[in-house]
């Protein structure tokens, strides 16, 4: 008789009932039945989040709990930690812009914000800025770019890492100013960079498209500065100091 019960609830797409149903103690039927359904509605709650987070394509899983805060990461006036990692900046959809040196820890904290959105239910996006770019090349030349872009109208934070580490193609660079223009109080980005804006033109190869992208990227936004050694950097010399302090005992 369980199996045929579970073979029912899978049938009806009840795949949390299936899995835990027999876990309910019996004290009457109302208890008994709202703990059914309250379990059901957690386990299809969790297959949910973990579907956003698979969709928003983080290269790595990072989470707040285990950022750093450093003296090293600047906040300009009026913003906090709070508006940020409480994700009151989506509400008015602002942008975070987060430079620095390699290895500070901006992509970290970019990630662990965004995978927070995600598990309160916000469409997240995660992207380098060179693999967008070819994204947007590869869908330009196969014909499906206004689907694509379509789909992220969609998505209420759009993470774009790495602007900087490799200067773009003309059209990439273009269809990457189209991402950005097009999420302009639409939606929240956070922007992570190791350039500062002078020196973006090396990026997008054009004056006037850089001076356009960066105007219009710049205004609703907060510009966090990360200043500081390189946490990996640092992090690697300690664990070479254990190793030498070890071979030496």
């Amino acid at each position: 008789m369980p199996d045929t019960i579970e073979q029912y609830m899978k049938s009806l797409k009840l795949g949390g009932l299936a899995k835990e149903w027999r876990t309910v103690e019996f004290k009457n039927t109302e208890q008994y039945i709202t703990e059914l359904l309250q379990l059901e509605l957690r386990e299809r709650e969790a297959n949910r989040i973990n579907r956003m987070v698979k969709t928003a394509g983080f290269n790595v899983v990072k989470t707040l709990d285990d950022y750093v805060w450093t003296r090293d990461i600047e906040l300009p006036t009026g913003l906090t930690r709070e508006y940020m990692t409480e994700l009151s900046f989506l509400q008015k959809k602002e942008n975070l812009i987060y430079m620095g040196s390699v290895g500070t820890g901006k992509t970290h904290l970019a990630t662990a914000i965004a995978m927070k959105a995600c598990q309160e239910g916000h469409r997240t996006r995660f992207f380098t800025a060179a693999s967008l770019a070819n994204l947007l090349l590869e869908k330009n030349n196969k014909g499906t770019l206004n689907t694509f872009l379509s789909g992220l109208k969609k998505v209420e934070l759009i993470v774009i890492d790495e602007i900087g580490f490799v200067p773009l193609h003309k059209d990439a660079a273009e269809l990457l100013f189209q991402v950005i223009s097009d999420s302009y109080e639409r939606r929240s980005l956070i922007i992570t960079s190791n350039l500062e804006f002078s020196q973006w033109n090396s990026v997008f190869g054009d004056n006037r498209l850089t001076a356009a992208l960066i105007d219009r990227l710049v205004h609703h936004s907060h510009i966090v500065i990360f200043s500081g050694e390189s946490y990996r950097l640092k992090q690697s010399m300690m664990r070479q100091q254990d190793t030498r302090g070890g071979d030496a005992k």
